[in-house]
């Protein structure tokens, strides 16, 4: 009787085969939190913070990361020294931010490439100290420290506060993320409180906070504009179409208010500056929303560097 000769294909297509499945399985428990710009925003802190979104990978492809960043902004020798010493330079290896401002903290979601070893070092060289949890180190404002932990080998939580500890609260598994996020590359949706409360902006930009502080939300984006230029768009709801309608007549009179007191002072709008920017603002009411755009001039971007 003849015996089937072993087929040793056979053997190694099935070896093959568990060692695909295993390095998935490795590949997907790694890497099981984050797998979308979405999944940054499980672990933003919640309740009544402004939060944030940038997608660098899509401002890098499309050669708009110098224009929107600023070419020198972040070129000083400290960060200079960040990046030989950690290796970690954003117009390379950041693909996109998440993050959240609350009660004077900051907290950003980063995914990207990171060398986690030297980065642990550079907190320890800077008078900080690393656990198995979490790394801290004294910021360079008195009295507040940065802290990051891992969160998957792609993706770090990033917290500046007055407690050393504060990203530890950024661990996973995070939270649902259940309500609509923009789908901009840029974007910002503005706390009630910062609206109602707008102290700490400038005086041009508290007449506007208040004038929309009865809309939630109130999201502000960043897009292409004309002559290769960007325009700021708002998009704020309203309880109803006629709440929409005051805000936006509110909001026109906003502007020529502000370009009345700019004549008063013998002061032309400058398109490098905010006077600019403000008083070259358009509104609408569409149904229950109020939709803003204002351009976003080559010279002011000039003046950002």
């Amino acid at each position: 009787m003849l015996r089937a000769r072993p087929r040793p294909w056979l053997t190694f297509a099935a070896l093959a085969a568990v060692i695909a499945a295993l390095l998935w399985a490795i590949d997907s428990y790694r890497y099981r939190f984050v797998r979308s710009g979405r999944d940054l925003f499980r672990f933003v802190p919640q309740g009544d913070a402004t939060v944030f979104f940038v997608n660098v990978a899509i401002l890098r492809r499309a050669g708009l990361l110098q224009t929107v960043a600023g070419a020198n902004k972040m070129e000083d020798a400290e960060y200079r020294a960040f990046v030989h010493e950690t290796d970690l330079d954003y117009r390379r290896d950041i693909d996109a931010i998440a993050g959240g401002a609350q009660g004077g903290q900051i907290f950003f979601i980063v995914r990207g490439r990171f060398d986690w070893g030297k980065l642990r070092a550079y907190a320890a060289s800077r008078g900080g100290a690393c656990t198995e949890a979490a790394c801290e180190a004294p910021a360079s404002e008195a009295g507040r420290w940065a802290s990051f932990v891992e969160i998957q080998p792609d993706t770090m939580a990033l917290a500046l506060s007055t407690d050393r500890n504060a990203a530890k609260a950024l661990l996973p598994p995070g939270h649902a993320v259940k309500e609509q996020l923009p789908d901009r590359p840029i974007w910002a949706r503005i706390s009630p409180s910062a609206l109602k409360n707008p102290a700490d902006l400038p005086v041009a930009l508290r007449i506007f906070a208040i004038s929309l502080e009865f809309a939630n939300p109130v999201v502000l984006s960043l897009g292409p504009g004309d002559n290769n230029g960007f325009k700021l768009e708002l998009d704020a709801q309203c309880a109803s179409a006629a709440m929409a309608a005051t805000i936006r007549d509110q909001l026109v009179l906003d502007t020529k208010m502000l370009t009345l007191e700019l004549t008063r002072e013998h002061v032309q709008p400058n398109a490098a500056d905010l006077t600019g920017l403000l008083t070259a603002g358009s509104f609408q009411a569409v149904d229950k929303r109020v939709v803003g755009t204002w351009p976003v001039r080559k010279q002011l971007l000039k003046a950002l560097e």
